[in-house]
């Protein structure tokens, strides 16, 4: 989630002061239980699975209050016999939140290994029913082209890999999805048809993918390596609306300094060519990558960006983080210039729910150019 208001930031540290509180009943305590909390000494063993569910409540103006939770369910498949090795930590994490103005977002997502990782299945199913923002397109367009719109989204991935060397994953990738009940202002660009996408349509991409990972946790990295090269093709045989490809690259780098404390780096690329529907281009801002920006404020074709992040540990479960990235959407290299680079820099907290898997609920501000933004999450934003 991201731009979460003084609300957020409360809630989030009366829910941590209480969690601390009764830290030396974490294995007992039924509450913490049912929250997924386990104690300090817990140990990583081969069967090990569970669940983290953590509410949220936040304020935005376009929602006013919020509420919902964030729930992820973790596991790893044992080694069969002597020839075999454990999977690594598999995930399936779901969001949902209801506001105040009648809006709906429900996000699951997974990352899962196959019996001694020889597949790997990843993906996403996401509902939305949220209004938004538009401010044109590119990488200096002013507040003041400021727009509303609405639309509902429901968009489905499914990622097949198979792995052809050790940590070397290649496969097949698919993408249904549809855009559809838009809203407009009568008034804006996006009603005059001048916009790529400002309807309803279909997306029905295939594409292929391949990864090279050896990080030591998909959840919380300590150290290890991740370069991602995925493509979608949407073409107009398939049923799709439009005709374009997109292109995602990413790399990310972990580096343990000494115990809990850990230099992160990562970049990322995405773009696009062809007929690209304005909702489906490069954009600055997420609650993952350029925290401190709407995640809608800039957009255009393609996005390069990347970003850094120290995470130390403070006082028993808490922990904290410093990070800073640098990034900007662009049409050709032309528009990238200095002046126009999007930076951001911030901190946050990290509160460890499980210690043997590393899973951590975490709370960051961000800040942008004549910006900031909150976010309230479970799992690292990378």
């Amino acid at each position: 989630m991201q731009h979460k208001s003084s609300v957020a930031i409360g809630f989030y540290c009366v829910l941590t002061l209480i969690t601390l509180g009764l830290h030396s009943l974490e294995a007992q305590h039924p509450v913490l239980k049912f929250f997924g909390v386990r104690p300090m000494n817990d140990t990583i063993k081969p069967d090990l699975h569970g669940f983290t569910l953590v509410p949220l409540l936040y304020y935005t103006p376009d929602t006013r209050f919020a509420a919902g939770a964030s729930l992820v369910y973790y596991f790893s498949i044992p080694a069969g016999d002597s020839t075999e090795k454990a999977t690594r930590l598999s995930f399936i994490q779901t969001l949902a939140d209801y506001t105040q103005n009648n809006q709906f977002d429900f996000w699951a997502t997974w990352n899962v290994f196959a019996h001694n990782e020889n597949y790997l299945f990843k993906g996403e199913l996401r509902y939305r029913n949220f209004p938004d923002r538009f401010y044109g397109i590119g990488n200096t367009t002013p507040e003041s082209n400021m727009e509303r719109y609405s639309f509902d989204l429901f968009s489905a991935k499914f990622l097949v890999l198979k792995q052809v060397y050790r940590n070397f994953f290649v496969g097949a990738d698919v993408h249904l999805g549809r855009e559809y009940n838009f809203d407009l202002d009568e008034d804006g660009v996006l009603a005059s048809g001048a916009v790529t996408g400002a309807r309803d349509l279909n997306e029905i991409g295939i594409g292929g993918v391949a990864i090279f990972d050896t990080r030591d946790n998909v959840i919380n990295a300590h150290r290890g390596v991740l370069f991602e090269l995925s493509t979608y093709h949407y073409n107009q045989s398939y049923g799709s609306t439009y005709q374009y490809t997109n292109i995602n690259l990413i790399g990310q780098h972990y580096r343990s300094l000494s115990a809990n404390h850990v230099l992160a780096f990562q970049m990322r690329g995405n773009l696009n060519f062809g007929e690209v529907p304005f909702l489906d281009m490069g954009m600055v801002g997420n609650d993952d990558l350029l925290r401190g920006y709407a995640r809608n404020r800039f957009r255009d074709n393609h996005f390069l960006g990347g970003q850094s992040e120290y995470r130390f540990p403070l006082y028993k479960r808490l922990g904290g983080v410093v990070f800073a990235g640098v990034g900007d959407v662009f049409n050709a290299m032309d528009d990238l210039r200095f002046q126009h680079l999007k930076y951001s820099v911030g901190a946050g907290l990290r509160f460890l729910v499980n210690p043997a898997e590393r899973l951590n609920v975490r709370f960051d501000v961000g800040v942008g150019r004549n910006s900031i933004a909150y976010y309230l999450m479970v799992t690292e934003a990378f």
